[in-house]
């Protein structure tokens, strides 16, 4: 038995199968979570129909949207820090995330109040759908509780908790589940009743998770709070505009079909995109896993080990998704015929989603390299391309033609992006700026 034992010694030291076995824990709570959230969202599309899915679709993309300036970017920054400080000072990475937490509720308050004074202007005046008068109000009423929620997920994230990470999320799922379950029982599924829902859910995830893995996360230590606020609120002049305009780029969709189609469109939209969230979950864990990994690197060579293992394992889990393609073709039309037309839009999406998945973590060596600044260049360029690319598509070719936006922003994005990595890590021995 001792050569099995050596073996799987061997096998744990190999860093691609370290790595994919994080992402395959994180990506298990994400599927079996987001699998459940896509089961309920095929089941409001049913039953709501397209203009009310619609209605329930630019309220959540509003929500989203509003949480990033709930945000600004101090998730990241305590990421960044939080992280390196586990690593060299346990005791003193704590008051990192108390900091990062108070400066997250403060600004929570600030962006309800505005939202609720702003909600009747939105509506009518921007969206012209008065239906969306109060799906928005109680967007910014759960504001807070999105905020807490948000807040323990990069927490958890921070300190590597990937398995507790999903198990958080899949007892959410789950509730929410239920929760909708409930509600269609009694006739009282609509998007305001669902917006009610996934506030007191996000609320309930916070709680279980402060429970389970935050006993020393609320202690004080004014001193150190201090010197945490001044490490965060400065390095937040970048993370801040990555995460403002990486959310206002990827929600720029929902927003200007709004504006510039019917309610029937943006449903059929959000229909593809929630065949896409199957792949951007993907994604989503691929990061959780490598951004606290990335942020303890610190040189070029380092950072070019780290990247040749992702890129392997991005481009393998890439080309397992491709049986998505047909499954999707089939499915849709089976599932419910008034959402046919979602099919062609989901199969341009997922062209930049994959491109995505592949190259998306390279950005992270920016973070490694102290290098922020560049990163938040190419979201910039991202977004006003993507708002460029709806404003002469959308009027033409309505949701696909802010699909095709989408894409060629990331193709084009996640280029530039490529070149600004390789000039850094070719430049071996150059000083490093800070920013």
């Amino acid at each position: 038995m001792q050569w099995v034992e050596r073996a799987r010694e061997g096998l744990a030291r190999l860093p691609e199968l370290r790595l994919v076995g994080e992402v395959a824990v994180t990506y298990g709570g994400q599927a079996v979570g987001s699998g459940i959230g896509f089961a309920i969202q095929l089941f409001l599309q049913r039953t709501l129909g397209p203009a009310d899915y619609g209605i329930l679709a630019l309220a959540t993309s509003i929500g989203t949207l509003s949480a990033l300036f709930t945000d600004a970017g101090i998730s990241h920054a305590m990421v960044r820090f939080g992280s390196r400080y586990l690593a060299e000072d346990p005791d003193r990475a704590m008051p990192r995330f108390l900091a990062a937490l108070l400066l997250r509720l403060g600004l929570t308050l600030f962006v309800t109040a505005v939202g609720l004074v702003g909600s009747s202007w939105l509506a009518v005046s921007v969206f012209e759908k008065p239906d969306l008068i109060e799906p928005i109000v109680w967007v910014y009423l759960g504001l807070t509780s999105s905020t807490l929620y948000s807040f323990w997920m990069y927490y958890a994230q921070s300190r590597q908790r990937f398995a507790l990470r999903s198990g958080v999320a899949v007892f959410s799922a789950v509730l929410r589940m239920s929760a909708v379950a409930a509600l269609w029982g009694a006739a009282l599924l609509a998007p305001t009743t669902m917006i009610m829902v996934d506030a007191a859910v996000c609320f309930t995830g916070f709680l279980v998770g402060s429970v389970l893995s935050a006993r020393q996360l609320f202690r004080w230590d004014g001193p150190e709070i201090r010197e945490s606020l001044g490490q965060i609120v400065p390095y937040c002049r970048f993370t801040g505009l990555l995460l403002l305009a990486e959310g206002i780029a990827s929600e720029l969709d929902t927003f200007m079909l709004g504006m510039f189609s019917t309610e029937d469109t943006v449903g059929m939209y959000r229909a593809a995109w929630n065949y896409g969230m199957i792949l951007l979950f993907l994604n989503v864990s691929v990061s959780s896993v490598l951004f606290p990994k990335a942020s303890v690197l610190s040189q070029p060579d380092e950072v070019r080990a780290f990247l040749r293992r992702v890129f392997r394992v991005t481009t393998a889990l890439a080309i397992c998704t491709l049986p998505l393609l047909p499954l999707v073709s089939w499915w849709i039309p089976w599932y419910e015929s008034r959402y046919a037309d979602a099919a062609p839009i989901f199969y341009v999406m997922y062209i930049g989603i994959v491109f995505e998945l592949v190259i998306g973590p390279f950005g992270y060596a920016f973070f490694s390299l102290d290098r922020p600044s560049l990163l938040v260049m190419v979201a910039v360029i991202r977004m006003v391309l993507n708002g460029v690319g709806n404003f002469l598509l959308i009027p033409a070719f309505g949701a696909e033609g802010a699909a095709w936006s989408t894409v060629a922003t990331r193709i084009v994005g996640g280029c530039i992006m490529m070149w600004a990595v390789f000039g850094l890590l070719g430049t071996r021995g150059a000083p490093r700026r800070r920013g």
